[in-house]
């Protein structure tokens, strides 16, 4: 079972605040893979909101946690600091953030395989889906058998889809891969032409309870790009 740690972080509001911040989390992610005392988290990619399609400014990031479950447990136990040493470090460049803990369904890929595979994502659908309790898992398998027939026809396909963690089930967080703006945009206005998606929103909508999409850009440094 994969475990990954999703963040959505807000850059101070200053002229330059999110380029600097993002200039230097690329330069630790290359150098030491990340900053001391994060739960020894790798970086999958790191990505920037479009405006006009959510909260703006925003960075939002995407890691792996080795070891799963176990790896959580010796980190945080070894490491029982109120607050974490990179905090300190990033005070000036950021306001705060949201974080949440992912398990990734057994069809999503890990770190390893999606830089293997050479995958590429230019342009990234991020959906936050709300649920009802201890509705995740069912939705997510779903998802996946019916994600193997949209891979397969689309001009785009999954990314990677997981639980939220500490949720009871009620939160499923999907990412989806395209090539550019213009076939995401084809696929909000015309679903239609793309029929396995079609038929994937139909079903979808049968058990959410809340959707929200945004539309990320990834840094030229994230390792999935």
């Amino acid at each position: 079972m994969n475990l990954y740690f999703h963040e959505t972080l807000d850059p101070v509001r200053q002229p330059g605040a999110h380029t600097r911040y993002l200039d230097e989390l690329g330069k630790v992610v290359r150098a030491e893979g990340n900053a001391r005392g994060s739960a020894g988290s790798v970086c999958i990619a790191a990505w920037v909101p479009v405006f006009l399609t959510g909260a703006w400014p925003q960075i939002v990031t995407l890691w792996e946690m080795p070891g799963g479950w176990d790896g959580f447990a010796r980190h945080f136990d070894n490491t029982p600091a109120l607050f974490h040493e990179p905090l300190e470090r990033w005070y000036g460049e950021r306001t705060g953030g949201f974080d949440r803990l992912l398990v990734g369904a057994d069809y999503t890929p890990n770190r390893d395989a999606l830089i293997a595979s050479g995958r590429r994502a230019p342009v990234v659908l991020q959906q936050i889906v709300s649920l009802s309790p201890g509705g995740a898992p069912s939705y997510l398998q779903q998802l996946g058998d019916m994600s193997r027939a949209i891979d397969s026809s689309s001009p785009f396909s999954l990314l990677g889809a997981y639980e939220a963690a500490l949720r009871n089930g009620t939160e499923a967080v999907v990412l989806w891969a395209f090539p550019d703006m213009r076939t995401l945009t084809q696929v909000q206005s015309r679903p239609g032409d793309f029929p396995a998606f079609a038929a994937w929103l139909h079903e979808s909508r049968r058990h959410e309870t809340a959707h929200t999409g945004l539309v990320l850009r990834p840094t030229d440094w994230s390792y999935v790009r």
